[in-house]
Formats: structure tokens, C-alpha cells, sequence
């Protein structure tokens, strides 16, 4: 069993995709524990280097994104190739708004660049207001995979393994948006409870990797 589980980790932490799925779980847990310490009046450097941690796996993620943005914009060109554009069907419903959460993706890419970029002194732009548009576009990415997903679930039959695989999906994208609409100022949420989101939806987005 232990080659087995090496050989299963090796080809997982293999992919760029996968590494950001884990130091993503990492970020949001130091997150909800950074929160808990401060509330528990832990000794203030502790709440530093906790916060500090998780910073440090936010940034590194950004990193470890860079270009991303260009991968979103081919499926979205490959998708606009094989399906045509109609809202005839609720089937033709979901390829289209695959379509435009695939091209939300790519353009928060963009931003999340800029916000590294900015973070790490390369360059600035302050009048892009660069972290607010990264945000918005953070939202809407996960609101219409969360729309899609809904919407998909209706043309699927229930109790099929594609069922519980795009109602676990839909639940994950509902649960992520939580955190941009939070940072907007649209809900109460703290952080610690942004943290345990993170660490949920990270947690269902390993599991399904483990499970293709």
C-alpha cells in the first residue's frame, strides 16, 4: 500500500493545478487558526507568525499561477469551437455559461498577476485598484460556476454518479463565493469562518481530484 500511496501523491503533487489545491487547504487553515489564536488572546507573535503563513501560501499561490490566464482563454476558445452559442435548452444553457465562467476565470487570472506583481514591487498600478477588480472578478467567476452547476444538476438524472459528482461541485462554488462577497462587504462573516470555507471547499476539490 505505501507504493501505492506514493505513486498516487507523486502524480498528484506532480501538477501544478494540484499543488495550488494543496497550499490553497494550507492558506485557508492558517487563516481559521490565526483568527482562533487572536480571539483566544495567544502571545501576539504567534498571531503574526500564524498570519504570516498564511500570506505567505496566498502569495505563493499567485506565483505558481502566473499564466494561467492564457490556459482559461484556450478552453474557452476550444469550447466556443464545439459548442454552438444558444439558449434553446437548458443543456445549451450550461455550455454557454461554462463558456463565461471559463473567460471570468481567465480575466481574474489577469488580476491575480497584477495583484502579485504588486505585492511583490515589480510593478504598480495603483489606479487600477488591482485587489478590488481581482475580488469582483473572484465573485463572479464563482457565482456563475455555481449558476452552471445548478443548472446542469436539472439535465442530469438523479442518482448518478455525475449527479453527486456536479451537486458536490455546485456546493463547493456556492460555498467559495462566500469569501470575495464577504471581502466586497455583502456578508458578516470573520475570518475564521472564511478560513473553515476555504478549508471545506479545498478538502471537496482534492477529493475529487483523487476520485477522476
Amino acid at each position: 500500500w505505501e507504493a501505492t500511496l506514493n505513486t498516487y501523491w507523486i502524480k498528484y503533487a506532480s501538477k501544478v493545478s494540484s499543488r495550488d489545491k494543496i497550499y490553497r487547504f494550507l492558506q485557508y487553515f492558517a487563516k481559521m487558526i490565526h483568527f482562533q489564536l487572536k480571539q483566544s488572546g495567544a502571545p501576539s507573535e504567534t498571531v503574526k507568525w500564524v498570519k504570516h503563513v498564511s500570506k505567505t501560501f496566498s502569495t505563493g499561490r499567485k506565483f505558481i499561477r502566473m499564466g494561467k490566464f492564457i490556459d482559461n482563454l484556450y478552453k474557452a476558445y476550444k469550447h466556443l469551437c464545439k459548442y454552438s452559442i444558444s439558449l434553446t435548452s437548458e443543456k445549451e444553457l450550461v455550455q454557454v455559461m461554462t463558456l463565461m465562467a471559463y473567460i471570468a476565470d481567465s480575466i481574474f487570472y489577469v488580476w491575480d498577476l497584477i495583484v502579485w506583481g504588486e505585492a511583490a514591487k515589480i510593478w504598480a498600478f495603483p489606479h487600477l485598484n488591482a485587489k478590488l477588480q481581482r475580488t469582483r472578478w473572484n465573485m463572479y467567476r464563482y457565482g456563475l460556476k455555481a449558476i452552471k452547476d445548478y443548472i446542469k444538476l436539472r439535465t442530469l438524472r438523479n442518482g448518478s454518479v455525475q449527479y453527486y459528482s456536479t451537486r458536490r461541485i455546485a456546493i463547493k462554488s456556492s460555498l467559495d463565493v462566500l469569501n470575495p462577497l464577504q471581502s466586497l462587504g455583502y456578508n458578516d462573516l470573520n475570518g475564521g469562518q472564511i478560513g473553515l470555507l476555504g478549508v471545506i471547499t479545498s478538502c471537496i476539490s482534492i477529493f475529487d481530484d483523487f476520485n477522476k
